[in-house]
């Protein structure tokens, strides 16, 4: 029996409307940036200082190369996640999130990305990878 290492391309992952979200865009040196995967309660946590760019996906089972916030263990492979799916990236005292080319695309407040075009996020935004969906919070450290 061969094991699934490949992400596989979903058909209808496109299947909601944008919802605005109205949280701060600020992101400064005093605040930590918070990522909770909804479905598994994994958290992540990021010092703003420790943040230049951080990518978002699942571990390469051939390698065991992981990123930073690997969703392996939240189902990431059945959700549609890839291996790196999508990074985001600290600029202009803000964060961005960018969709790195992903199989089945990433979404912010329900609207999809085009690959490799930064978005701003937002204190409170919904990030959803394939089918995963991680909730974006601004604290302060």
């Amino acid at each position: 029996m061969v094991k699934q290492t490949a992400t596989r391309r979903y058909e209808d992952t496109d299947y909601e409307e944008g919802t605005p979200k109205w949280g701060s865009a600020r992101f400064n040196g005093a605040m930590n940036l918070i990522l909770d995967v909804v479905e598994s309660g994994n958290r992540y946590v990021f010092d703003a200082n420790q943040i230049d760019e951080v990518v978002i996906g699942r571990k390469d089972p051939n390698s065991d190369e992981a990123p930073p916030v690997d969703l392996t263990d939240a189902n990431g492979l059945e959700q549609g996640v890839s291996r790196k799916h999508a990074r985001i990236v600290r600029r202009d005292g803000a964060l961005h999130i960018v969709d790195n080319d992903s199989a089945n695309g990433t979404f912010l407040n329900g609207q999809r990305l085009v690959s490799q075009q930064p978005r701003i996020l937002r204190d409170g935004d919904d990030i959803r990878l394939g089918y995963l969906v991680v909730r974006v919070t601004f604290a302060p450290a």
